[in-house]
């Protein structure tokens, strides 16, 4: 059969409110495993006649899946080093693990969904790879990076000469470690300053395991947070509360960067007028403090050039508004 892969900007994210090209690792994961098996396929060309074209994944088992070639899906693509999760440039994503070892939330993709995870000889081998192709950071992009005994095992393995980002839960794990080995960077999902919402949206973390994001960036971890606003139980001063909380953190730099997102569940109509808190966030910018960290941070060339690709983005937004 001849399959012709059209990736677009909406291929591998989980929330599609805005366009944004991402390495689509999992859709690459699955054009190897057609290669594999003997199907003649094709990637990101419109101009050929497919018996079959695929946009999104289609959630073939993830543990029959191989690691993807990167230079058959083009992942050295300008389009996909423009995202903020790399530092280090040439940059990739990878997929450990299919879904969230929690997957309860009641907003994600990931909710009711068995995380699998590859064995982490399989991780490795793919590590070396990309090490080998030149790449210099990696981002894995599971719902939440494994931990527990799996972990363990991964950090036992030999460095890979790699800097690695994930998305991690507020939990209590060996960050120093981590950073030892490498991660440069965590995404954690805050969602909301306010308990009542984090029950109602079964989160399973309490405010003040906020002491883990802390505990991160005191290993030396550079810490993005995520929120979300439009909340339908959610009054103003909530959604304010949850504001002031993601401001003072990337005041304080225990954050350095963070993102904010529209609560949205089927069945559920979410608060519109909630929309402007989500870029009020960046009104941290008028910070003296927040530049104070952003400054002092900022002590090789590819850190200044990090910064400089983040103030060109936070120029896109309108932040007195």
């Amino acid at each position: 059969m001849k399959i012709l892969y059209l990736p677009n900007e909406f291929s591998q994210q989980r929330q599609k409110e805005k366009r944004r090209w991402i390495y689509p690792v999992r859709l690459a994961m699955e054009a190897q495993h057609y290669r594999n098996t003997g199907h003649t396929v094709f990637w990101d060309d419109p101009t050929v006649s497919a018996d079959k074209i695929i946009v999104e994944p289609e959630n073939i088992n993830f543990l029959n899946l191989p690691y993807p070639d990167r230079i058959f899906t083009n992942a050295f693509a300008k389009k996909y080093q423009g995202n903020g999760n790399f530092k280090y440039h040439p940059g990739t994503y990878i997929q450990v693990a299919n879904g969230c070892w929690h997957g309860k939330c009641v907003f994600c993709v990931e909710q009711g969904r068995k995380q699998q995870v590859r064995e982490p000889w399989h991780v490795h081998q793919e590590l070396s790879e990309i090490k080998r192709l030149g790449f210099r950071e990696v981002f894995d992009d599971s719902g939440t990076f494994p931990i527990g005994s799996w972990l363990d095992e991964f950090l036992r393995t030999p460095h890979p000469g790699l800097t690695f980002g994930c998305n991690m839960r507020m939990v209590d794990i060996d960050y120093a470690r981590m950073k030892r080995y490498g991660f440069r960077m965590m995404l954690f999902g805050i969602e909301s300053a306010n308990q009542g919402t984090l029950d109602r949206i079964n989160k399973v973390v309490r405010i003040e395991d906020i002491k883990w994001i802390e505990k991160a960036h005191q290993s030396g971890i550079d810490c993005h947070g995520a929120v979300m606003f439009g909340y339908p139980w959610e009054c103003d001063g909530e959604a304010l509360r949850t504001l002031k909380l993601v401001q003072s953190l990337l005041r304080c730099g225990i954050l350095k960067t963070a993102q904010a997102s529209f609560y949205k569940v089927s069945g559920q109509d979410s608060r519109s007028d909630h929309h402007r808190f989500v870029r009020k966030i960046y009104n941290v910018c008028w910070s003296p403090q927040f530049w104070f960290h952003k400054i002092k941070d900022t002590k090789t060339i590819d850190d200044l050039k990090y910064l400089w690709r983040q103030i060109k983005e936070g120029m896109r937004h309108d932040y007195r508004n």
